[in-house]
């Protein structure tokens, strides 16, 4: 019999950007502009079965390094508060087992001409197959790939 095994944790990565929260906040409830910057590691792929930036609503996105099996995350919208805060609920299945299961919130301040995101992920990662500290890794790389983006962005309307 497979020893089962749960850890439960909570994430936190922050980031400020020198762009005012709408900017911000689109770049959540965009398809393609969240394409862009949420995959969470350089030669991982990502692609939308579903994506309805909606409360109440559920996203379904494949990701992983390329040429491998998938992972499989879902996500259902539980509150939007447009350049203020978004909530979900998230799920992260591979090979058929869940190895994920949490709470996600992102919140947006404006600071000055700036927005401070402060991302709390609390989460259950089971059976080994998932972490924490993976976790954390990568939303700290995608948090920093969504400021290249937003710099790209900034530049290109200047």
């Amino acid at each position: 019999m497979k020893t089962s095994k749960a850890e439960h944790a909570t994430v936190i990565v922050e980031r400020t950007y020198a762009a005012p929260p709408h900017l911000v906040f689109a770049a959540w409830s965009d398809r393609d502009v969240l394409a862009t910057w949420s995959a969470p590691g350089d030669g991982w792929k990502l692609a939308w079965r579903a994506f309805d930036f909606t409360v109440g609503h559920t996203d379904i996105c494949t990701f992983g390094a390329i040429d491998a099996e998938p992972y499989i995350n879902t996500t259902r919208y539980e509150e939007i508060k447009p350049n203020q805060r978004i909530v979900y609920t998230s799920t992260i299945s591979y090979m058929g087992d869940l190895i994920f299961a949490g709470v996600v919130t992102v919140e947006f301040s404006a600071v000055d001409d700036a927005t401070r995101v402060v991302m709390t992920e609390s989460g259950v990662y089971l059976d080994g197959s998932d972490s924490a500290l993976g976790h954390e890794d990568g939303w700290a790389a995608m948090l920093d790939s969504l400021g290249d983006y937003l710099m790209r962005r900034l530049r290109r309307a200047a």
